[in-house]
């Protein structure tokens, strides 16, 4: 067995002070859609060990340093040669030590789709069956092109301090372009998301809703100039809130242990996290690994620690920060692994009391993208709505300004609540001030 000839080999290596592996299998399944045909679909794997290693050194001063190194080897790889190339890696750095995690129960988080697990391919059919159908109900709107995408991975987690731990989880990914025409003018919308579970992917009411997108694409006019209430509702809220699940948002990066170690987070435990007075509902947020079928969760994480429910900040002050091994052992925090998703309470309005005209809502971006350090955003808007006097009138363009945090503070949440992959928390948000330029 490969796994045990790696642990075996690092086991006999002096220099080294730690290690760890990470035995990865993975089988993904793709279907590819032209309109109203099958273009392709295929099924693949792969496999592969992901080896860290680490050393220690005294300098001339006496001292004492610890370096990383890490190397990814593919099944037919030479083991020693994989593991001399992370240990001369390891052997040029120096950082202050930490150490490795240690055993620890390990929680039974949902993460996998057993009818996926069974029959990839077979579940992307439905997928795209589903698609099919909600696109054969559109009038003024036409599915142009789709993908799919069905990945089955299982983990084995080994380290030198005695962590074997082994997970399976799954995900589904699915993309599409609708179009629609009036006249000589055309226009297009996109939309991809990904969950663990094809029930989650609420296909018919994703079809349904972009379609009216970009149906409403055609009638939009220009921006108008607002300084105001700004309304968001579901997956554009979530992406507000929680950023992209592929990438860190303002949340993650300011509640990082080790963008406080680098002086780029100024929040500090006990104090607001807003740079002013709150004037919206007080903000509770928990760092998340443990949502079920979240594709932020896990049962342990890269480095092996297990799955929490980390509450970051209650009633608008920090309690801690999410932590990885090594920087809990720099800033002296307990260890709570990777951020995960984002999880807000649920708010105490209903949804129609924050729709009180007039107000513009967002309904979809060209890019949200935030400086994650600051929170200052200026972020293209591809769809809007000016809601006033009994009319809502959609736009194309402009900008959304402002400041995360400073929106955050002057928020009201409503009392409904939906799971969105990485995001669990309030279906809308009613932000007090908010401003669109054109």
């Amino acid at each position: 067995m490969i796994l045990q000839k790696i642990i075996e080999a690092l086991k006999a290596r002096n220099e080294l002070s730690g290690w760890s592996v990470r035995h990865n299998v993975t089988r993904e399944a793709q279907v590819y859609l032209i309109g109203q045909k099958m273009e392709a679909q295929r099924l693949t794997g792969e496999e592969n060990f992901r080896i860290e290693v680490f050393r220690q050194k005294t300098d001339s001063d006496g001292k004492v340093g610890m370096g990383a190194g890490e190397v990814t080897l593919l099944p037919d790889g030479n083991v020693a040669e994989a593991i001399d190339t992370a240990s001369l890696v390891a052997g040029l750095v120096s950082n202050p030590v930490y150490t490795l995690p240690a055993p620890a129960a390990i929680p039974d988080v949902p993460l996998l789709d057993e009818t996926m697990a069974h029959d990839p391919l077979g579940a992307l059919d439905r997928v795209t069956r589903d698609m099919l159908a909600a696109a054969s109900k559109l009038d003024d709107a036409r599915l142009t092109s789709a993908e799919a995408f069905a990945e089955i991975q299982t983990v084995h987690h080994v380290n030198s301090r005695g962590i074997d731990a082994e997970q399976t989880s799954s995900s589904v990914s699915m993309e599409f372009v609708l179009q629609a025409k009036k006249g000589d003018q055309e226009v297009e919308s996109f939309r991809e998301l990904t969950r663990r579970r094809v029930s989650d992917l609420n296909i018919e009411s994703e079809i349904t809703r972009n379609a009216r997108f970009t149906r409403d694409l055609l009638e939009a006019g220009a921006p108008p100039a607002w300084q105001g209430p700004v309304v968001m509702h579901n997956n554009l809220l979530a992406t507000f809130v929680a950023g992209d699940h592929l990438s860190a948002g303002v949340l993650q990066t300011l509640g990082s242990a080790a963008m406080k170690y680098a002086k780029a987070s100024t929040w500090e435990v006990g104090q607001s996290v807003f740079r002013g007075e709150v004037t919206g509902d007080p903000f509770t947020v928990w760092a998340n690994r443990a949502i079920s079928y979240g594709i932020a969760s896990n049962r342990f994480d890269l480095e092996g620690l297990p799955a929490q429910r980390v509450e970051i900040v209650r009633d608008n002050k920090l309690t801690t920060f999410a932590a990885s091994q090594r920087y809990a052992d720099y800033l002296s925090l307990p260890p709570t692994g990777a951020f995960g998703g984002v999880e807000l309470p649920a708010g105490k309005w209903e949804t129609a009391s924050l729709l009180e005209e007039p107000y513009v809502e967002i309904a979809l971006f060209s890019w949200f993208n935030p400086d994650n350090v600051t929170g200052d955003f200026s972020s293209e808007i591809r769809l809007g709505y000016l809601v006033e006097n009994g009319v809502r009138k959609p736009f194309r363009g402009g900008q959304l300004v402002g400041n995360f945090l400073d929106a955050l503070a002057n928020v009201r949440w409503s009392r409904e609540t939906s799971f969105l992959g990485h995001y669990l928390g309030p279906t809308t948000a009613r932000f007090g001030n908010l401003k669109v330029a054109g």
